[in-house]
C-alpha cells in the first residue's frame, strides 16, 4: 500500500491485476464513461495493454482498494508526466457496484493529488472527462478542477458526437 485514506488505499498496480483490469475494461456500464475506445478486450489484449502501461517512464498506475472490505474498487493514476514542465495527466475509474457516490472517488483524487503537488513538487494536474459524465465533473468540480477547455465531438458514441472537456488544478490552487 502506497497511500491511505480513511476509506481507501492506493497501490501500484501490478500483472497480477489482469483478471480485474479485463473485467472493468469489459464493463459496459462504466466503460463508456471513461473510456475513449469502447470494445470488448480479450484477456489477452488487456495483458499486452497492462504490460506496456506498466512499463512505461512516464506513467504511474494504482489500483484503488476499500479499506473495509480490502476489495479493488477501480484504478486511477498518471500519464504523460513531464518533469521538465512539471505537469502531469490523470485518470480515475470507480467500477464496483456499490461504491460509487461514497465519496471514494474524491479521496483517491485527494490521495493522488497529494502526492503529485506535495512529493513530486508538479504545477499541474489535468484530465480529460466526457460531457455527459456529470457526476464526475461535479465532483472534480467539488476537489479544485476547473474546465479550461471544451472539446467538441470527440466520439462518435450510440450514433451521435459528443463533446469533452479539459480540466486542471494547479499546485498553488491545490496548497491554498
Amino acid at each position: 500500500m502506497l497511500f491511505k485514506g480513511e476509506k481507501v488505499s492506493l497501490r501500484k498496480m501490478t500483472m497480477e491485476d489482469t483478471s480485474i483490469y479485463h473485467k472493468w475494461q469489459n464493463d459496459m456500464k462504466i466503460a463508456p464513461l471513461v473510456n475513449p475506445f469502447i470494445d470488448m478486450l480479450s484477456i489477452d489484449e488487456v495483458e499486452e495493454s497492462l504490460r506496456g502501461m506498466l512499463h512505461a517512464d512516464n506513467r504511474k498506475n494504482y489500483i484503488i482498494e476499500h479499506l473495509k472490505d480490502e476489495k479493488p474498487i477501480g484504478y486511477t493514476g498518471l500519464f504523460n508526466i513531464n518533469h521538465y514542465h512539471k505537469n502531469a495527466e490523470c485518470y480515475i475509474a470507480i467500477y464496483e457496484d456499490g461504491y460509487r457516490g461514497k465519496g471514494v472517488g474524491p479521496e483517491a483524487m485527494g490521495l493522488l493529488m497529494e502526492y503529485v503537488f506535495k512529493e513530486m513538487n508538479m504545477h499541474r494536474l489535468s484530465l480529460r472527462v466526457f460531457a455527459e459524465n456529470e457526476h464526475a465533473i461535479g465532483m472534480y468540480k467539488r476537489i479544485g478542477f476547473q474546465i479550461e477547455g471544451h472539446l467538441r465531438e470527440t466520439r462518435f458514441y450510440q450514433g451521435a458526437w459528443q463533446d469533452s472537456y479539459i480540466m486542471s488544478i494547479l499546485q498553488e490552487d491545490y496548497l491554498t
